[in-house]
């Protein structure tokens, strides 16, 4: 079977988000200032020209998620701490969240009342719902599994200024029903798109993964017309797929595997990702060694990369 072909780097992601992506796997925890050239330097691997990354990297500073410190004629950047902290939650997210979770079977449903002209007042509170992970069964009743009269009491105390008490209603430890009751469930929190994207995910990766079970040097296989050294285009190769994975598990919902079924594309997209990820960790970590290392050796000795079996494991010896 021929080894796949990285295309040219394509990602939705701007060059601010595929920086802070960068900083999150490779210089996680880490509080010292990387110097600004250096930072451009991996953002062009990417394909952004000098003068974007470096816009990047201003905004980011502007942003509060970098902060900036000079010495002499060197600007170099830091990530903040309280951006630290966002990190941690984006890292857990992309490396345990699609773990089984134990559920009772219970879920807690929401409804409210508004009055017809209240449509702000409805449009927020629905925002806010599905940012605490609710989905819309029907019209004005929301569903999410487990107890969550905590979060709820929240977002109440939260829309105070907006909703009166008696205009929403919270339920916990109440049960659904199966059958077409669960075809609406699944519905009601974007299950078959979120199928589509893990099938298009798994089109996309799986052939990588088959050639790394072969023994294929997928790391070498970047566009031959990109100019990439090998060990630029398996960070690229390894962000690539990171950039991918990521956008799916920003839409995922996160429920109970017992919702999804054994049939779940997600089962299969992530033991591609987990191993392609986790395989090409140590190339992708000296790639990114080498572009520190170009402006401060000491700096290049302190990157390190994540991989789903360390995040496993972590998880697993606090059980």
């Amino acid at each position: 079977m021929p080894t796949p072909t990285l295309p040219r780097f394509q990602s939705g992601a701007r060059p601010q988000q595929l920086l802070a992506v960068l900083l999150g796997d490779y210089w996680h925890t880490r509080s010292e200032p990387i110097p600004s050239a250096a930072l451009v330097d991996l953002l062009q691997v990417f394909g952004v020209t000098a003068s974007g990354a470096r816009a990047a990297v201003q905004r980011l500073a502007q942003r509060g998620f970098l902060v900036g410190t000079k010495a002499g004629r060197q600007t170099s950047y830091a990530v903040s701490p309280m951006s630290r902290d966002r990190v941690n939650t984006h890292v857990r997210a992309l490396f345990m969240s699609h773990l089984p979770q134990a559920w009772d079977g219970s879920w807690t449903l929401v409804g409210y009342s508004l009055p017809e002209d209240a449509k702000g007042t409805r449009r927020v509170l629905r925002d806010q719902l599905r940012q605490l992970g609710f989905g819309n069964l029907y019209d004005a009743l929301w569903v999410r599994p487990g107890n969550h009269l905590e979060s709820v009491d929240n977002l109440r105390t939260h829309l105070a200024g907006l909703l009166s008490p008696d205009q929403l209603t919270v339920f916990t430890g109440a049960r659904l029903p199966g059958g077409e009751g669960l075809d609406a469930v699944r519905a009601a929190f974007g299950l078959p798109a979120l199928a589509t994207g893990y099938a298009d995910f798994i089109e996309r990766w799986e052939p990588f993964a088959a050639a790394l079970k072969t023994g294929a040097d997928v790391a070498l296989n970047a566009d031959p017309g990109s100019g990439l050294r090998p060990g630029d285009a398996v960070l690229q190769l390894r962000t690539s797929i990171m950039a991918d994975w990521r956008t799916l598990r920003r839409e995922d919902p996160c429920l109970p595997h017992e919702l999804l079924g054994r049939d779940f594309p997600m089962h299969r997209a992530v033991a591609i990702c987990s191993a392609l990820y986790d395989a090409l960790g140590p190339a992708a970590e000296s790639g990114f060694r080498r572009i520190l290392r170009a402006h401060d050796e000491s700096l290049a000795a302190l990157a390190t990369h994540h991989t789903f079996e360390a995040s496993a494991s972590l998880l697993r010896s606090k059980d």
